[in-house]
């Protein structure tokens, strides 16, 4: 069993559904989040812990999947990064379930 989380900008949040969706996962977990991102520029200070930068209205989605279907999901998700030249791409994660009660 494999933990798949999926942080991706909220204006991407239907496409994230529709490749849950489309993988026929229907069981799975949601938060709303806020996003930094931390960009210098030359000779800029970096905003360390977002200071200065406004947060981006961001979604993490999880699921306990089995392997199968976790390879299946995270293969989309890499395909819908390739499809489109995004400069925030959907990013997905893959943990190991050791046990589940």
């Amino acid at each position: 069993m494999k933990l798949i989380a999926i942080m991706s900008l909220d204006a991407y949040r239907d496409d994230v559904h529709g490749l849950l969706r489309d993988r026929e996962i229907e069981v799975f977990s949601e938060l709303d989040i806020e996003g930094y991102h931390q960009s210098s520029e030359a000779g800029a200070a970096p905003a360390w812990f977002g200071r200065g930068t406004p947060p981006t209205d961001s979604t993490l989605t999880w699921a306990f999947l089995e392997d199968a279907q976790a390879s299946a999901l995270l293969d989309a998700v890499a395909a819908f990064n390739e499809r489109r030249s995004l400069d925030r791409p959907v990013r997905a994660f893959e943990m190991n379930v050791e046990r589940a009660v």
